[in-house]
């Protein structure tokens, strides 16, 4: 098991590709605590409100709620689209101003298994494949160096072990 202090892990991807079902069970692995846009979407009252404004304001909190984790030495991993560059840039500055390890995970699926994950109900989610299909047509190209994961339906254990050794050989950085 891979436990370290000081580590945001950014669990970014498209809706419907398994980041959250990944990101809930990489946080219990390295028992980091697990932040959700969705659910804090739901926590503050946005749920439903997608407008660039209430958007930002969930990113936002975000930050603020895995800023007060690093400063209380417990490692964040942060699930959401993380879509924009600019909202990118405010978990990379964050990281910078906290002197702490920033990993990035990008998880994947193909198209057809997403859009089947997407029929289903999801507790936390709204997402249907119409905002897949928006939100993929506005994903700005990921620059920084990141772990890209393909998801499946029976790949979690593969998923977790590439994960733990990535962050292993990045928190191991200077």
């Amino acid at each position: 098991m891979v436990k370290s202090r000081n580590l945001i892990v950014m669990v970014a991807g498209l809706p419907g590709s398994g980041k959250s079902f990944f990101a809930k069970r990489l946080a219990s692995e390295i028992e980091a605590l697990y932040l959700s846009s969705d659910e804090l979407r739901k926590q503050i009252g946005l749920r439903g409100r997608y407008l660039v404004g209430d958007k930002l304001t969930v990113y936002e909190e975000l930050c603020k709620r895995a800023c007060l984790s690093i400063q209380d030495q417990q490692s964040v991993i942060m699930d959401a689209t993380f879509y924009l560059q600019s909202v990118r840039e405010k978990v990379y500055d964050l990281a910078k101003k906290l002197s702490c390890k920033l990993i990035m995970i990008y998880v994947h699926a193909d198209e057809k298994l997403i859009k089947d994950r997407l029929l289903s109900d999801r507790e936390d989610s709204e997402a249907d494949f119409q905002v897949y299909l928006k939100i993929k047509n506005q994903y700005e190209p990921i620059h920084r160096e990141h772990l890209k994961l393909e998801s499946t339906n029976e790949n979690i254990v593969e998923m977790l072990d590439k994960a733990l050794n990535y962050i292993s050989i990045q928190d191991g950085k200077a």
